[in-house]
């Protein structure tokens, strides 16, 4: 197998941003180029979370490039929209969105869990981190208490949180639960990445959740259900959510684990045997070829069916770092 590392950069990925095309395809270009730089720095780091990584990546590029546009000039601003996820050892994903999006620089992508670099749970010393997390079962919380502290000091702008569904069996989510309605803390947006697995296990087979819909319902809240890698199924639920003003909004999305590379989806694997075994670290060496192999193989289709030119691939494995490359030393 090959020993490179093949990553796409800032300068590329800002052609397909600027592309005139249909949101829905751009999305999904986003999504395969962005999936393959999360497994390259994850490969590079020489640990993370994959499987995570994957199931909840399309929420996110959905969410900071089109629901709620992120723009690194608003970043600090106290009127943004807040944006992060709860089960924060999936940030490798948030991270290349983040880099994706010109406000993570290339220096930095490339030192996953290195000192000088990027944590390997969100930290909000990193730029468009918007909350510590990793603690699993606050992030509900957390959400709450940015959005109050929103009102009280007279600041515009929702707050959107991803949790995972593993999550949902701490009781501190159903606190959050019952005070955000009962608060009327109404412009809280909720996303369930419900991959249905807990790292290594079914999570029905831990502990059953059971109705999830109809529990959340209970407590006050606008819920509704949709597969979570459909860009169009996911704009159209935002769109509902837009129209409710009386309560908070919650979405379970039907998510895979390991998303997007065939043998690292749980669908597949939990098959075959009793564990997950993409939940974290990185791939040797041959899955790993045979990852990026797959995931080139599908931008290459994705581009040429839109007869779009393909994304240009720079390889970040150590070795060649000290090469005089002008894009191993990309800053924007």
């Amino acid at each position: 197998m090959s020993s490179e590392i093949l990553f796409v950069s800032y300068r590329e990925i800002n052609k397909i941003i600027n592309l005139k095309i249909n949101d829905y395809v751009k999305a999904e270009l986003l999504a395969l180029v962005n999936r393959l730089n999360t497994i390259s720095i994850i490969k590079k780091a020489g640990s993370g979370h994959i499987g995570t990584s994957l199931s909840a990546i399309d929420i996110f590029i959905w969410v900071k490039f089109f629901q709620f546009k992120t723009y690194k000039k608003d970043i600090k601003k106290k009127f943004r929209n807040i944006f992060f996820s709860s089960k924060g050892h999936d940030v490798p994903a948030l991270y290349s969105v983040l880099y994706s999006l010109g406000i993570i620089n290339f220096n930095k992508i490339l030192k996953l869990r290195k000192i000088g670099g990027l944590d390997g749970h969100p930290d909000i010393s990193v730029p468009g981190i918007d909350a510590n997390t990793g603690s699993l079962g606050m992030g509900l919380s957390k959400a709450k208490g940015i959005l109050w502290a929103k009102k009280y000091l007279g600041k515009k702008g929702k707050v959107v949180v991803v949790t995972g569904d593993g999550e949902f069996q701490e009781g501190q989510i159903f606190e959050a639960l019952q005070t955000i309605s009962h608060q009327r803390l109404n412009e809280i947006i909720v996303i369930i990445d419900h991959n249905k697995i807990q790292s290594s296990q079914f999570v029905k087979k831990i502990i059953d959740l059971k109705n999830l819909k109809k529990k959340i319902e209970t407590f006050g809240w606008y819920v509704r259900r949709c597969d979570g890698h459909n860009f169009k199924k996911l704009n159209k639920v935002f769109n509902k959510f837009s129209k409710i003003k009386n309560k908070p909004k919650l979405l379970i999305a039907d998510t895979i684990k390991g998303k997007g590379i065939s043998f690292m989806e749980h669908t597949k694997i939990m098959r075959k045997q009793k564990n997950y075994t993409w939940h974290a670290g990185a791939p040797n060496n041959k899955d790993f070829g045979l990852a990026q192999e797959e995931l080139i193989k599908k931008i290459k289709l994705k581009f040429s069916e839109k007869l779009l030119p393909f994304p240009k691939f720079i390889n970040i494995n150590k070795k060649n770092e000290t090469k005089s490359n002008n894009n191993l030393i990309e800053i924007h």
